[in-house]
């Protein structure tokens, strides 16, 4: 299988990562270097036990979808095909532009071969337990003997060292730690909310792609390699205050309303920011002056903070009668701070901006056919940014490249290649 090719440079032209890195914390990053035009070689086993359990999460590609269909043929769908680890949307998502490979770990000549590949990589990066690569004896201690050069980057939930470096993590178990969770949320009384299910997951993925390319820079500058291994705390250390929740309100300053209210419909909303007394007289203005915003409660910006319980359940009374787009649109024409909360299907369908800037980006994928995938969002003005990458499509199947990764790039044979696949390597 041949390089999608491109009229500008990519600005990873030339990179090889080995990618080990499984859910959604890793491959983030490597999915931004695959952008940027590096070739990343994705390392799975193909055992239902060891498969990157994103392949099986919903939602998943209609059945009948197939290689030359894909959205066109029908909506995603919560169940999937039994057994089949190429149709789920999320990884799907989550793996465009990269090269799709097995290979089994557990088996010394496994690991043989993951050790020819590194001699002539860039960069290695995985997100296994602690000290799994040890026990492999493909640590960075021994895989820099190989290739001086190599970048070995690892994210693990609680870092390298310290007292937890053993510690196994998710997401939201590092989140919980962090202080994050503690930290969102409506405030006292309400219990702690967390960042959705796993903000954790996704936020080093994008610090991992920034210390990958430092590293490279570096690296093309001196020819070496390193190690790469990944506060809430900041107001109880100016002021020995602990960390207070404060929900949607703004706590530093006297803006009021500052919130989400509901809107017409099921579980719709707008955020609403009023930032000065003139905001406040034009938003009451706009929602028919309702005797009560006249209350000497809510004069002033100062009257209405303190007495932001009885101002929110006010306008809420009101907001909820109202399109939250068409609300948007006229207090924004008034200068007012408003946003309608989106949904997915907001963002997808209707969302102009995203529209205007096609984020969304039709890729084809061998099996499920022609998805929407989320864009890069930045655009580099002399060369591409495109979630294709070199590959030019959406996530590889499992071990899609196999005979191009190992036959092309690092010289097997066919006889080889069919006797690794026979000793259950490959």
């Amino acid at each position: 299988m041949g390089e999608n090719g491109e009229t500008k440079r990519w600005a990873l032209a030339g990179v090889r990562i080995i990618d080990l890195t499984w859910l959604q914390v890793g491959p983030q990053a490597t999915r931004i270097l695959a952008s940027f035009g590096a070739q990343v070689i994705r390392i799975e086993w193909r055992h239902p036990a060891a498969v990157d359990f994103l392949r099986y999460m919903q939602p998943f590609a209609p059945d009948h979808a197939t290689p030359q269909g894909g959205r066109s043929q029908g909506a995603a769908r919560t169940h999937g095909i039994r057994g089949n680890f190429n149709r789920g949307g999320y990884y799907n998502n989550t793996n465009p532009g990269k090269y799709g490979i097995t290979l089994n770990l557990n088996h010394p000549k496994g690991r043989d071969l993951l050790r020819r590949m590194v001699r002539d990589a860039n960069a290695i990066c995985e997100n296994f337990s602690p000290g799994q690569m040890d026990k492999w004896n493909l640590g960075y201690a021994e895989l820099r003997k190989l290739n001086p050069r190599i970048i070995y980057m690892q994210t693990t939930g609680v870092g390298k060292f310290g007292i937890y470096e053993n510690y196994v993590s998710y997401g939201p178990t590092a989140q919980a730690m962090s202080g994050l969770t503690f930290m969102s949320g409506l405030a006292e009384p309400h219990p702690p909310a967390g960042w959705g299910y796993s903000y954790l997951d996704h936020s080093p993925g994008y610090f991992g792609a920034m210390l990958m390319m430092a590293a490279l820079h570096r690296q093309r500058q001196s020819g070496t390699g390193m190690m790469l291994t990944g506060t809430s705390m900041l107001e109880y250390q100016l002021t020995g205050k602990p960390t207070a929740r404060y929900g949607n309100r703004m706590p530093y300053l006297n803006w009021s309303p500052h919130g989400a209210y509901p809107c017409q419909g099921e579980d719709n909303w707008i955020a609403i920011s009023v930032q000065s007394d003139d905001q406040w007289r034009s938003l009451i203005e706009e929602i028919g002056s309702p005797q009560w915003a006249l209350d000497a409660q809510f004069a002033n910006a100062a009257r209405r903070k303190a007495n932001e319980d009885e101002l929110d359940r006010q306008l809420a009374s009101c907001t909820v009668l109202e399109d939250r787009y068409d609300l948007m649109m006229r207090l924004q024409a008034r200068g007012i701070p408003a946003g309608v909360v989106q949904k997915a299907p907001d963002r997808f369908d209707r969302d102009p901006q995203l529209k205007a800037r096609g984020y969304f980006v039709d890729l084809p994928h061998s099996e499920i056919g022609t998805w929407p995938i989320e864009g890069f969002p930045a655009e580099l003005s002399r060369s591409p940014a495109n979630v294709g990458g070199l590959t030019g499509r959406a996530s590889p199947k499992l071990g899609e490249d196999n005979d191009y990764v190992y036959r092309e790039l690092f010289g097997l044979t066919a006889d080889e290649l069919e006797a690794l696949k026979q000793e259950d390597v490959i």
